[in-house]
């Protein structure tokens, strides 16, 4: 390792910000000085920062995936050399755009991340976007959001699936609400895109951080656990928008695939985020069935039989 000493008196820009730390470790450069190396992280990406241990002490009680604030200089090394390592104020935190601080690093679908990200900062409802990053910025719940399965043997049986049939249900309820619903105020059509969003937010109880089942998976199903996923930004919606979060509470509650309570649909979300669920696991479905073989007659994935009808070559393209 280079003399990060020498190295920062070439500068290039001032580096600053509110990040995760997702990483650290001490190394040594060849002047036998002691360097934190940690890694920061977001929404957009991760900055490897060193710290000089001689020069600046660490903060006690800093852990993995806390929020810290970081400033310092670019080295034309391309790394950062701290001046200030801290953990971050409660104000900066509250700065942050929607869903900033989720570590892309920690996504297998990045391309779905960004459109999970992308479309949370789009949503005109300050309180809709407050319910999303209490429900899904917690420590214990980003992790497995991120990387956890749709399904263990289903549908989107991949690590990220759960993200990436998150935001299909999501995306699929709206264009259904739009097409048959077109003058339904921004508003509910919001409220839509979060209430199929995490629908099975309770799955991130039944995978660890790894996605790997855990002991609830194999006690428990996962819609039990919706609510109490969802209570803490609940709360914040019964304080500013009461009937935004009943209505939360009743789509993933009433009658539907996933669904274990049995009350009646109440309004047509509820219809179309259930169809979306189903359409989503199906298509996925549908593919694998026929990834392996050819593209036309039966295809079968457990006790799922599928069909895809021959078509003459100009019907094809």
């Amino acid at each position: 390792m280079k003399r990060l000493k020498k190295a920062s008196t070439h500068l290039s820009r001032i580096f600053t910000g509110t990040y995760r730390l997702t990483g650290r470790v001490v190394v040594f450069d060849d002047a036998k000085t002691p360097f934190l190396k940690l890694r920061l992280s977001d929404c957009a990406g991760d900055h490897i920062a060193m710290l000089n241990l001689e020069k600046t002490s660490v903060p006690e009680r800093i852990g993995h995936l806390d929020f810290v604030t970081a400033s310092g200089v670019k080295c034309l090394s391309g790394q950062f050399v701290l001046d200030e390592f801290r953990k971050a104020h409660r104000e900066e935190v509250a700065s942050l755009d929607t869903l900033q601080s989720l570590p892309r690093v920690y996504c297998p679908v990045p391309e779905t991340f960004d459109g999970l990200i992308g479309t949370a900062q789009s949503l005109t409802s300050h309180h809709l976007r407050t319910f999303l990053s209490r429900v899904l910025e917690r420590k214990e719940r980003l992790e497995a959001f991120l990387n956890a399965p749709g399904s263990r043997n289903y549908h989107h049986a991949y690590p990220g699936g759960l993200l990436q049939h998150s935001l299909e249900v999501a995306n699929h309820s709206v264009a259904m609400l739009r097409l048959n619903e077109p003058t339904m105020p921004r508003l509910m059509q919001e409220a839509c895109f979060v209430g199929g969003l995490l629908h099975d937010i309770g799955k991130t109880y039944t995978y660890d951080s790894k996605g790997k089942p855990n002991a609830a998976w194999k006690l428990c199903s996962h819609d039990v656990f919706t609510l109490e996923a969802c209570a803490y930004g609940l709360a914040y919606l019964d304080a500013h928008e009461p009937d935004i979060a009943m209505t939360l509470r009743h789509l993933w509650t009433c009658a539907s695939p996933g669904s274990r309570y049995g009350q009646p649909a109440a309004m047509t979300l509820a219809r179309y985020i259930r169809d979306a669920d189903g359409q989503s696991a199906m298509a996925d479905n549908q593919q694998r069935a026929f990834r392996h073989q050819s593209s036309k007659g039966f295809g079968r994935i457990g006790q799922n039989l599928f069909w895809q009808p021959q078509l003459s070559t100009a019907a094809s393209h």
